[in-house]
């Protein structure tokens, strides 16, 4: 059986394949500041680098979950269209006007460490 995708099904699928870019180039970061960080604080006095790698990949990972969180459903709904499995037509409104909005005010905060330092002590 030979798919036919729309131009809505290329778009989901080349988002899904953005996704999963960034989220391996993120993972990938994180795997070579662990083992640089590793390399720098063998020696228990080096507690600042320490904290700064573990820090940085807090960071990270919350970057992932945010994004994850933000467009992996939309990506499913758009699959679920695309396949007829559901009509999303109601959603693609809410998802371009609420949620992946959301995304893109949250990603420079969590960038920037005034805000994430502010959060984290806040919820201390």
């Amino acid at each position: 059986m030979i798919l036919r995708f729309s131009t809505f099904g290329w778009f989901c699928l080349s988002t899904f394949s953005a996704f999963a870019i960034i989220t391996t180039s993120y993972v990938i970061i994180t795997c070579i500041a662990v083992r640089s960080s590793k390399k720098l604080t063998q020696s228990k006095k080096n507690t600042a680098a320490r904290d700064r790698s573990r820090k940085m990949n807090r960071k990270i990972s919350i970057i992932i979950l945010t994004d994850f969180c933000c467009w992996v459903p939309f990506i499913v709904i758009c699959c679920l269209h695309t396949l007829q499995v559901l009509d999303a037509s109601p959603w693609y409104a809410f998802f371009s006007i609420v949620v992946l909005p959301i995304n893109s005010v949250i990603n420079p905060l969590l960038y920037d460490d005034t805000i994430t330092r502010y959060f984290y002590n806040r919820l201390r």
